[in-house]
């Protein structure tokens, strides 16, 4: 009992340090300005929409809310070059962040992300994508054209060996972090 009242005390401080980013981001008159912002652990069920102003953003970290979606207006983001998705409840790779012009890295890690659909022409900069434990099942052969991918993390998904076979052949440059599936299909 004692340690379930000490992490419900933990998460609490948590979600108000949080908010009082959130709240600081709001209040903050030279937003426009900024490089990066830190958003994790806010409790955001949807991002708000004064952080589409930020447009000289080049990181931006949402992690641990509980984002369902990105909305297009991220494309208004135009300098933005990382952007850090993990712990949240995101079950489809967003159409905005596929065409996105200057994402170099999106950590999608820990979302309910069963498939991976990539299109030719998306993700024109992107050479990191972290999908560790997002539950992928499903990766589209056009993911072989992302030819600026330098790393990717699949591991703890359910991807099957043979899956994994031909990703490590069509990304030859490419450093695949995984955790070998069965040879059962």
């Amino acid at each position: 009992m004692k340690r379930l009242l000490v992490g419900l005390l933990i998460c609490a401080s948590f979600l108000a340090k949080g908010q009082k980013r959130l709240e600081s981001f709001l209040a903050d008159t030279n937003r426009l300005e900024l490089k990066s912002l830190d958003l994790h652990r806010c409790d955001l069920k949807e991002i708000p929409p004064s952080l589409w102003d930020c447009v000289n953003l080049e990181k931006l970290d949402l992690s641990k809310n509980d984002l369902q979606t990105i909305p297009a207006e991220i494309l208004k983001l135009r300098s933005l070059k990382v952007l850090i998705l993990s712990k949240n409840d995101i079950k489809h790779l967003p159409f905005a962040l596929r065409k996105h012009p200057n994402l170099e890295e999106i950590q999608l890690d820990q979302n309910p992300i069963d498939s991976l659909i990539v299109t030719i022409g998306d993700f024109p900069k992107l050479n990191k994508l972290d999908l560790w434990d997002a539950q992928v099942r499903y990766i589209s052969p056009e993911i072989c054209e992302l030819k600026n991918l330098k790393w990717m993390d699949l591991r703890r998904n359910f991807l099957g060996t043979r899956d994994l076979k031909w990703l490590f052949e069509c990304l030859p440059k490419t450093t695949i972090e995984s955790t070998w599936g069965c040879d059962c299909d």
